[in-house]
């Protein structure tokens, strides 16, 4: 399904309701639920290291309390080697693990057939209780987890990719004045403006090292499983919905990298024109080819760079100076550049072959409910995922209403980015490698995205073979009349692309016949030799 339109149908009602219920958080209770049958046992449950590990713990530690005669033994496993160690604990039929983390998007596809669907279970009482209140969860952060009619996980956290600034490098007159100077345009404010590409690696490119920055930008670029590929697919959601009306919408279990009927589109001018200026990006962030997940938050938070493209936990410790060198010189933007986010966020689910199966799904309700839900942001900085957490966050000062608002727009504006099918995982290997060969300089773009492409139809996934219209003037940033500069162009040099000299006057190239499929269409102003 289309994550943007699934997300926007709710968010009015969100904000609505959010007013409505701040002074309600403490309605909910688990009388009926205490009430219930004695039940007793152990279970597993498989954590996610550094994300939600210390939030289950005390859920552990509270449900145990309350259930006297059951034992939560949590355990916790790193991003990159979790699915592996379920695909091999469940494909040989070991119990190792009864409830388990995923994110909505990239695991599904390997795991869903060892999944327990959750669907028949939520209407009963045994487990879930009135007070439970499935309403609350915001829809758009339970909708991932189903997949043809089958839900597989419930939710502990909401997520979207934001692009964070720091408001006194965009606001500075003298960075102004020589930004006008050394790009001929002025400089972007992200607090106005959406930025395309061409503008965020222009602007990436002055800061990197210069006028008071460390660095350019800061994002996912290490070699853990979805980091790299999660902060690209950020930058191609916009370009890729501008072709809906060629491709398809953005579509479940595809996510933004495909058609809507599942066809890659690695091979397509879209991709590697985003590629190319992604690899402009990483050449101007810290710890290119090595930032992870776990890094990145930190690197912003101590002032090395004035831009960061990463996930919503940072929205709960920015601000904090214990925490933050940036505390009070940080903002998020209205929208990412390109305008087209990335959906996210983590659930449980549990493994079919469980041998307690009534403790799983009672333990995953106590774990999901808007009680003990709360101490995924108070313990682990994670965004809320119901609507009575989104209340609690603004009563406890953990939000501003106004970052919410901004956190909601940015929402409404996303898709999914990994895809929850099989060969996901060999896509994404090979997408991390061939980047690291274009930045290291030993393959080009297209090489890559070829590449790409081939280990993608091995693993098993069909190719989009169709021909695209040319791309708008808007998605690098040419603009003829307003005297933008075209630096991609001589950027796409440096990566293979064989571009003849330019003058920015004229706009006029002598370029191949893929280079005419790539810039025609651009503007009446440009001369194709």
């Amino acid at each position: 399904m289309n994550k943007r339109s699934s997300v926007s149908t709710k968010v009015a009602a969100l904000i609505v309701i959010i007013v409505i219920i701040v002074a309600g958080i403490g309605i909910y209770y688990y009388e009926n639920y205490l009430q219930s049958s004695k039940i007793s046992g152990t279970i597993v449950v498989a954590a996610e290291a550094g994300y939600n590990d210390a939030a289950i713990e005390k859920i552990a530690q509270d449900y145990m309390a309350t259930h006297p005669g059951t034992t939560i033994k949590v355990v916790t496993l790193s991003f990159d080697t979790a699915l592996s160690s379920y695909v091999t604990a469940f494909s040989s039929g070991s119990d190792v693990y009864d409830v388990v983390f995923f994110p909505n998007v990239g695991y599904l596809g390997n795991i869903a057939p060892y999944l327990v669907n959750l669907k028949p279970y939520l209407s009963n009482t045994k487990y879930f209780p009135a007070s439970y209140n499935i309403s609350d969860i915001v829809p758009s952060m339970l909708a991932p987890f189903e997949i043809n009619g089958s839900l597989y996980a419930l939710p502990c956290s909401g997520d979207a990719m934001l692009f964070f600034y720091r408001p006194s490098y965009f606001n500075n007159a003298t960075n102004q004045k020589l930004f006008q100077q050394q790009y001929g345009y002025p400089l972007p404010n992200p607090a106005n403006t959406t930025l395309t590409l061409q503008q965020l690696v222009d602007v990436a490119q002055f800061f990197n090292g210069q006028h008071g920055s460390k660095y350019g930008i800061v994002m996912m670029t290490g070699p853990g499983d979805d980091d790299m590929i999660q902060s690209f697919l950020t930058l191609f959601g916009g370009v890729r919905v501008k072709y809906d009306s060629v491709l398809g919408p953005v579509t479940a279990p595809y996510g933004d990298m495909f058609t809507s009927t599942g066809e890659i589109l690695s091979n397509t001018t879209i991709f590697k024109a985003t590629l190319s200026q992604f690899v402009s990006l990483i050449k101007a962030s810290e710890d290119p080819l090595s930032a992870t997940f776990t890094m990145v938050p930190g690197m912003f938070a101590k002032g090395d760079a004035p831009m960061m493209i990463y996930w919503t936990p940072p929205l709960l410790t920015l601000s904090n100076p214990t925490q933050s060198k940036v505390y009070n010189d940080w903002a998020i933007a209205p929208a990412v550049p390109g305008g087209v986010s990335e959906t996210g966020g983590v659930g449980w689910g549990i493994y079919k072959g469980t041998h307690d199966l009534s403790l799983a799904l009672s333990f995953l309700a106590f774990a999901t409910s808007p009680n003990e839900s709360i101490y995924y942001m108070t313990l682990d900085s994670l965004l809320p995922f119901r609507y009575s957490g989104f209340s609690y966050a603004i009563s406890h000062n953990m939000l501003s209403a106004s970052t919410l608002n901004l956190f909601l727009k940015n929402l409404q504006n996303s898709v999914q980015g990994p895809a929850n099918v099989p060969y996901w995982p060999q896509i994404s290997a090979a997408f991390r490698g061939e980047v690291a060969y274009v930045v290291q300089g030993t393959v080009t773009v297209n090489q890559a995205a070829n590449a790409i492409t081939l280990a993608a139809q091995k693993a098993g996934a069909k190719v989009y073979t169709g021909t695209l219209p040319p791309m708008s003037a808007s998605f690098i940033g040419v603009y003829a009349e307003g005297g933008y500069r075209v630096p991609s162009f001589t950027q796409l040099v440096a990566n293979g692309f064989s571009l003849g000299a330019f003058t920015p006057n004229s706009f006029t190239f002598k370029i191949t016949d893929y280079q005419k499929t790539f810039i025609a269409g651009y503007s009446s102003s440009l001369s194709l030799a």
